[in-house]
């Protein structure tokens, strides 16, 4: 699998920092093209109340005004967030291209805007792209709600970026394994962050640290030998109570730069059973950066 084109919804209502980083980080890393995507909130709807005389006009008046003040404040934030993800490809060398150009050379970036829910939007628009960018609970809620919707909806990858980027995303790849098919399909996606990392270890938390955990590592070891990628491999006690705090406490502690990992489901028709590990990473993680499939 390539990944060239990266999707970074950013909808209107929190700051970008997070995931505009990410975006640059991972353009960068990858020679790829990044579309930032603005997700403009709905506008109240107009009032509709009918009074006599002077008040009904005073009441029109302003509910105009407000509407007009919304509309406003609503296009300054647009256009604030235009002008940081452009200062951002300029500090980070990647060269934004206006509306109407083709993304030639990569790594290179372009702005969109649209208007409504930002989960049916993402889901919707990833499908024309190879990777989302998204966030847990714990650095923005409304970017959880649009990793979930990316998963489940449309089988893209999703990065969950962190509060703070503090390692590179070549640097020391985890591969949280647990040899099921929604993990497959995270490496597969992953194989171009760890054709260029520096180490790639495949970790399984089990306490009982079974010889079937060691099978299927090797499986995957031999996948990726064959992508020319030299992994280690080690199956640890859970120090924690749960695999998922596991996983992000094992990343801490190997200042993992990536960690890769399936996101699945107990049910497609209730999208928010979501298996234990992922429903913790996706409300918790916030110090590394952790890429999802489903």
């Amino acid at each position: 699998m390539t990944i060239k084109r990266i999707l970074v919804p950013l909808p209107d209502s929190i700051s970008h920092d997070r995931e505009i980083e990410v975006a640059m980080s991972t353009a960068k890393t990858l020679g790829a093209h990044v579309e930032a995507l603005f997700i403009k909130e709905p506008l109240p709807p107009r009032g509709n109340r009918m009074e006599v005389g002077s008040r009904a006009t005073m009441v029109g008046a302003d509910l105009m005004r407000a509407q007009q003040e919304a509309t406003e404040r609503r296009e300054q934030r647009a256009q604030d967030a235009r002008d940081q993800f452009i200062e951002a490809c300029r500090v980070n060398g990647i060269r934004f291209l206006q509306e109407a150009a083709t993304a030639e050379s990569p790594p290179t970036a372009s702005w969109a805007e649209t208007e409504g829910a930002p989960g049916p939007i993402v889901a919707s628009r990833a499908p024309a792209f190879d990777l989302v960018i998204a966030s847990s609970a714990s650095v923005a809620e409304p970017l959880k709600e649009i990793a979930e919707s990316a998963l489940l909806q449309t089988g893209r990858p999703v990065l969950l970026a962190p509060a703070r980027m503090r390692q590179d995303l070549s640097g020391k790849i985890m591969i949280a394994w647990d040899e099921s098919p929604e993990c497959w399909h995270a490496v597969s996606a992953a194989l171009p962050f760890m054709e260029r990392a520096k180490t790639v270890e495949v970790l399984s938390i089990d306490k009982d640290s079974g010889n079937h955990h060691r099978s299927s590592q090797e499986h995957v070891l031999a996948y990726l030998r064959c992508h020319g990628i030299n992994a280690s491999a080690r199956i640890a006690s859970p120090k924690t109570r749960t695999i998922g705090e596991g996983i992000l406490a094992a990343a801490g502690e190997e200042e993992a730069g990536l960690v890769v990992m399936g996101a699945y489901s107990h049910s497609r028709l209730r999208e928010m059973l979501l298996g234990g590990p992922t429903r913790h990473v996706l409300n918790s993680a916030a110090a590394t950066p952790v890429l999802m499939a489903h």
